[in-house]
């Protein structure tokens, strides 16, 4: 198993101990050049309490709509009509109504902290992670010497990505002294959280026809949040 994973040990959905956890999501239009990064931060005192405000909504969702509390929420399928969570199939205007209320529940969450970078270069499509990568480690860094913490950066995937430690490697950020941590979404509510974030984002940023309906959710649903800024 690869060691940024097991530096999760039984402590994947609640922080690590390192003062700040920061949860990460990626989405993005790679044809387009577009990719970007959205986070869920935490203090990791307060991320077992925080996380139970979650998973009340998730309860009341069940109740609502029959969509199990522990069905993972993969915005892109879920938002698009995908999936049968609970052996059913919810409209798309149920689902999308569901995602706001997902998004509201997130914006309410007390202590947390929100945010997007992105990168975008046309004809360059390999370019865009990596700014926005390190665009998003310099944040974390300023953010936490604001508050004076160190921290933990937990990313969805499967540990094969080498760009992540290879950038945390070569930025050397002072507050985060250990490399990301890759995670499954599936194993954790807040990346999860993460993912619907960055999926808003991404049509926020990206603009396509296909979901209008979409492009002021960051800005309505997520009011405090930092971005979408570019990397």
């Amino acid at each position: 198993m690869d060691s940024r994973r097991i530096a999760m040990g039984a402590q994947g959905m609640g922080g690590i101990g390192a003062g700040y956890t920061y949860y990460v999501d990626d989405s993005g239009i790679p044809q387009d050049g577009l990719a970007l990064y959205s986070w869920i931060g935490v203090p990791d005192d307060a991320a077992a309490e925080v996380e139970q405000r979650w998973l009340d909504f998730r309860a009341e969702l069940e109740l609502d709509l029959g969509v199990p509390a522990g069905y993972e929420l993969h915005a892109h399928l879920f938002i698009g009509g995908r999936g049968r969570p609970g052996g059913l199939n919810p409209t798309k205007l149920a689902r999308r109504r569901a995602a706001q209320r997902a998004l509201d529940t997130i914006a309410e969450l007390p202590g947390v902290s929100v945010g997007t970078v992105y990168a975008w270069e046309r004809y360059w499509p390999a370019v865009p992670r990596r700014s926005a990568f390190a665009g998003l480690l310099r944040i974390f860094d300023e953010r936490l010497a604001d508050r004076g913490v160190n921290g933990h950066v937990i990313i969805d995937g499967d540990g094969t990505d080498p760009m992540y430690g290879d950038l945390h490697f070569d930025l050397e950020p002072e507050h985060i002294s250990a490399a990301p941590t890759a995670l499954p979404a599936h194993e954790s509510t807040w990346l999860q959280m993460a993912d619907l974030v960055a999926y808003t984002a991404c049509h926020a940023v990206a603009r396509r026809p296909n979901r209008e309906f979409m492009w002021g959710w960051y800005s309505r649903h997520l009011p405090k949040a930092e971005g979408p800024m570019q990397a």
